[in-house]
């Protein structure tokens, strides 16, 4: 027999035995002791997190022992904490794994707190919630077709609280038609299950019915999980003038009613957050 006919005698021999194979997967690449594809799932990246939702980025690294390129074909994912399943999805995939290659994809889901907490009644907003990832990734093999390669991966979602703020005191330093200087004291709780670092606050401050401040510090403080409190010292300074001659007789009282908006820059564990802040009252002047 010619070189050549016996190569193609080998290359008939070897798809008869594959071919009934077909469809079955890596369990027909392990009978017959050949290379598979592997699919390693490297990391979980947390992005986007607010109040509402949170982008979870799998990193997830293919192998192709082939001399051909690997299609790939879909993704399927499933999320749970215990026995609860929370998100579950199918997305297609473009591309192939190089020959004899390697390629990193970055598959992304979006997890929304409300349909978190829909399933897992006793979450809390605050709350660190275990999870288990279970995904597979599909790719197209010569001869043997479609292959699903199997991941897993466990870890933590913060569901996020906003911190409970309250204006304690403002201390005036200067009162007078024209101008109004002075500190809000305000007092800040984490109500977090893990610890935040501020680094900025945005914010608007309004006494009685008129806004007097708004404005944004860069002011590094930690707070610890579970309650951890700090106090934020806060300038403010603007025209009493401007304002209304209302507004004078109002600071040269004991106090007014409040109201703080805005927002404050963090980072967490979990990767940067900015979380909304609200609080209203009464709070005292002092001099």
């Amino acid at each position: 027999m010619s070189r050549p006919s016996a190569r193609f005698a080998r290359l008939g021999l070897l798809a008869s035995l594959l071919l009934p194979l077909a469809g079955t997967g890596c369990a027909a690449l392990d009978a017959l002791g050949l290379q598979k594809p592997t699919a390693r799932l490297s990391g979980v990246r947390l992005q986007d997190i607010s109040l509402t939702s949170i982008t979870m980025l799998f990193d997830v690294d293919l192998s192709n022992p082939y001399a051909v390129d690997l299609p790939l074909v879909n993704v399927d994912y499933g999320l749970a904490s215990g026995d609860k399943p929370f998100l579950s999805g199918k997305a297609d995939l473009q591309g192939a794994v190089p020959a004899k290659g390697t390629r990193r994809l970055s598959l992304p889901t979006t997890v929304t707190f409300q349909q978190l907490l829909s399933v897992l009644s006793s979450v809390k907003l605050g709350s660190v919630v275990p999870y288990r990832a279970e995904l597979g990734l599909s790719v197209n093999a010569p001869v043997l077709g479609m292959l699903r390669l199997p991941m897993q991966k466990e870890g933590q979602l913060p569901v996020p609280a906003p911190p409970e703020v309250k204006v304690q005191e403002i201390r005036w330093g200067k009162l007078s038609l024209d101008s109004a200087g002075g500190v809000v004291r305000l007092h800040m709780v984490n109500r977090n299950q893990f610890p935040v670092n501020m680094a900025r606050l945005a914010y608007g401050l309004t006494l009685g019915k008129t806004e007097v401040a708004k404005a944004a510090i860069d002011k590094p403080l930690a707070f610890e999980a579970n309650g951890g409190a700090g106090v934020v010292e806060i300038p403010i300074s603007f025209s009493p003038r401007k304002l209304g001659l209302a507004v004078l007789g109002m600071l040269t009282g004991e106090g007014a009613s409040y109201k703080l908006t805005g927002d404050v820059a963090v980072q967490t564990p979990f990767g940067p957050m900015s979380l909304p802040v609200e609080g209203v009252g009464k709070t005292v002047f002092r001099k």
